[in-house]
């Protein structure tokens, strides 16, 4: 069976502004429905790439990380995740919050917290897409 994926992706992001769809992957997160949100945040960096905005594709790539880690999506490797998902915090002024409406806050400040206020948990909800298999 032929997978849609990499052009669900691409139409997304060329149908959709990347801060629209990120906040869509942040939604899609928040309830746990992990697929989705990959899907989403794939969509929301191509978006952010073709609109040169770099510190808006960063921060994306932060929540991405901080989505897998939440989904179980990489068994064995959390603590690796969870450290990249630190330094990416620690090298932004600031990203948008967990909780909506997304509003943007300093980085430092979800550096401490950002998994004990993530809602849900590593491996609940829906399976983890593999895009790398899907590509």
């Amino acid at each position: 069976m032929f997978d849609f994926t990499p052009f669900a992706i691409q139409a997304l992001s060329l149908l959709s502004r990347g801060s629209a769809l990120h906040r869509s992957a942040l939604q899609a997160m928040r309830d746990r429905r992990w697929r989705a949100a990959e899907l989403l945040f794939e969509a929301a960096a191509q978006s952010y790439r073709r609109e040169l905005e770099v510190e808006a594709l960063a921060r994306a790539r932060v929540h991405q990380l901080m989505s897998h880690v939440l989904s179980g999506a990489h068994p064995g490797h959390e603590a690796e995740d969870c450290l990249e998902v630190e330094r990416g915090l620690s090298q932004l002024e600031c990203i948008e919050s967990l909780a909506p409406p997304f509003p943007l806050v300093e980085a430092r400040t979800m550096l401490a917290s950002w998994l004990a206020e993530a809602p849900g948990g590593p491996g609940r909800g829906e399976p983890p897409l593999d895009l790398a298999r899907a590509a």
